[in-house]
């Protein structure tokens, strides 16, 4: 009997300290911070500094270890964290991924964030069988082949198949593409040949008169434009709200008309104005405002999307959350702030997120569409 005791209160030590030993992860981090050819730069206007690289990335990796410190106190893990600093040097690059002291025990990749470098970087990922993160380019051949690669950005072909599918629900048909089709626009592009591939009813005009005219005021109809230029801009806006037939209108424009100082926000609003983005902060959201307080704190400037401090907090929660879940998919609990995040596996290669982010400007504000 004492010797049946002794044993089950070994078992039970030992259980106890198999689940006291803490998880381990080992990322390596390769971002561009640049400082190889850094020189000071000039700022006439407190907000150019927000364009200098340097302190563009040095948010990304304040983001990043915001995260590592809250799972190191949260939960029972080890963080063991390499930082490179990687431009545009390849030699340096393939004496980091060659030395095999320093990649022994990698669990995680993130970055190259440029895209001659990142695919070099995959292949030797490929090598060791180390997952690798692409943050922040739509190129889809990184994931062909290299069942390691995660790609963050959804592809330029994501966009088009969401417009055709809520257009089919909606029942608006065709679509109305006002661009010029002998651009060489690379996502006008892309959306032709989705539509074209996919049998999809569209008509294409450059001309903001005829978009006008193929308007049916009690039909609900989608409008895309590619058009970037503050004149173009404005007489397609003009001409759409004087025509009185934007009450069953949704227009799709580039993301950048949101920097326009042509017009504000209110303008905007009465156009029913849609538009793709890669992140979305709700800053309104209780985990927001808790992330946005402590980053402050901590780093006396605000986290920002053009510091990509979100996005290296949000990167670093998912994928350190992965590794411990032995990248199950299913078993991450991370609700990220900026970047949402769902991947599907290419038959013969990596992971791509589909999570494609539609906003709308409405009431004022830019909120996710409600489609």
């Amino acid at each position: 009997m004492k010797k049946t005791t002794l044993c089950i209160i070994c078992l039970i030590f030992g259980i106890a300290s198999a689940l006291a030993e803490p998880s381990t992860c080992k990322i390596l981090y390769l971002i561009p911070f640049d400082s190889e050819n850094y020189t000071s730069p000039y700022v006439k206007e407190i907000e150019d500094i927000e364009t200098v690289r340097s302190y563009q990335l040095m948010g990304f990796w304040n983001g990043a270890q915001m995260a590592i410190e809250e799972m190191s106190k949260g939960e029972n893990i080890n963080f063991e964290v390499i930082v490179r600093d990687i431009s545009n040097n390849e030699a340096k690059l393939r004496r980091i991924m060659e030395d095999r002291e320093l990649m022994s025990g990698v669990d995680l990749i993130i970055g190259p964030f440029f895209s001659k470098l990142f695919s070099i970087a995959a292949e030797y990922a490929k090598q060791y069988r180390i997952p690798i993160v692409n943050p922040f380019t739509n190129r889809q051949d990184f994931v062909e082949g290299n069942e390691y690669v995660y790609k963050l950005i959804p592809s330029l072909e994501a966009r088009p198949a969401m417009i055709a599918f809520l257009a089919q629900q909606s029942g608006a048909s065709p679509i109305i593409i006002y661009g010029d089709s002998s651009s060489q626009n690379k996502e006008m592009l892309a959306y032709l040949k989705y539509f074209r591939d996919n049998h999809i009813a569209f008509e294409i005009t450059p001309n903001a008169s005829s978009v006008v005219s193929r308007l049916i005021p009690d039909r609900p109809q989608f409008v895309v434009t590619f058009y970037d230029n503050p004149a173009q801009n404005l007489i397609i806006s003009r001409n759409l709200i004087y025509s009185k037939k934007t009450d069953n209108l949704t227009f799709v424009v580039p993301q950048t008309w949101l920097d326009s100082k042509t017009y504000d926000i209110e303008y905007y609003s009465k156009l029913n104005l849609h538009f793709f983005s890669d992140y979305y902060v709700d800053y309104d959201a209780e985990k927001t405002k808790t992330f946005v307080y402590n980053y402050t704190q901590k780093y006396g400037v605000p986290p920002s999307l053009e510091n990509f401090a979100f996005q290296g907090y949000d990167i670093t929660c998912y994928f350190a959350q992965l590794v411990l879940n032995q990248f199950d998919h299913d078993r991450v609990k991370v609700s990220p702030i900026a970047f949402p995040l769902s991947f599907d596996k290419s038959s013969d290669g990596g992971y791509e997120n589909v999570n494609v982010q539609f906003l709308e400007v409405k009431d004022d504000e830019i909120i996710p569409s409600l489609y």
